[in-house]
């Protein structure tokens, strides 16, 4: 057989190779994806009643499962690309701060995964998924509530003696732990102005009702958002 035909079937098993590597990818990134996605979501915390994981947290763990298992499949047998791929992960930076620590540990749970999976272990990657799963509904079950966030509140009442008016709600403020941040007084108006912070729900409703010997008028209180918006209250 002349030489040249040899040099023809070069691209054709570049391209067979391709196909090859495609049709292992597929099925392995898939798992990947799924097993990924049922322990980032923990499903499992509604019937618990207990808030899901936050979102931008799911999909970083599901892609970095997805992540892992590419990796593994682009690395195989090489060494040189696994010293290439270290090195340039060296450049990644998370600036996302972690509320729980147990998310980080999921994080390098979900890229051992994502690994075995790359690997073509999806039974061994299924069967530490349903492990890890279960710890998971174990530590979930026993978790202590979240204390909730304090709020804002923007607070305008009327009075006809301000300055007692101030005295009498710094009082009642102070033995229900509402925390004055800021206070105008409008003599001319007859009104107070107050910017508070309560640590417990209900405190603020609670402090105004706790007032003595100082009539308040047209009590109205707004709650400030985190992007600046107001809901009226009252």
């Amino acid at each position: 057989m002349p030489p040249q035909l040899f040099g023809d079937l070069g691209p054709v098993a570049q391209t067979a190779s391709t196909t090859e590597q495609m049709v292992q990818l597929l099925p392995r990134l898939l798992a990947a994806v799924v097993l990924g996605t049922a322990l980032s979501l923990r499903p499992w915390r509604l019937l618990m009643r207990q808030p899901l994981p936050r979102s931008e947290m799911v999909q970083a763990q599901i892609l970095l499962c997805a992540a892992a298992s590419v990796i593994t499949v682009v690395i195989g047998d090489s060494v040189a690309k696994a010293f290439g791929l270290v090195g340039l992960g060296g450049f990644v930076r998370f600036r996302s701060g972690l509320k729980d620590p147990r998310d980080a540990a999921i994080l390098f749970l979900v890229i051992g995964l994502g690994m075995a999976c790359g690997h073509g272990s999806l039974g061994l990657a299924a069967a530490g998924t349903g492990c890890v799963a279960a710890l998971l509904v174990v530590l979930d079950f026993f978790r202590a509530p979240e204390p909730a966030e304090p709020r804002r509140l923007a607070v305008s009442v009327a009075a006809d003696d301000v300055a007692a008016a101030e005295e009498a709600l710094r009082v009642a403020f102070g033995e229900r732990n509402v925390l004055v941040h800021r206070c105008a007084l409008d003599f001319s108006g007859r009104r107070l102005e107050l910017e508070v912070e309560e640590s417990l729900p209900g405190g603020l409703g609670e402090s105004l009702k706790a007032v003595r010997g100082v009539p308040l008028k047209d009590v109205r209180w707004t709650a400030l958002t985190p992007k600046g918006a107001r809901e009226e209250r009252g």
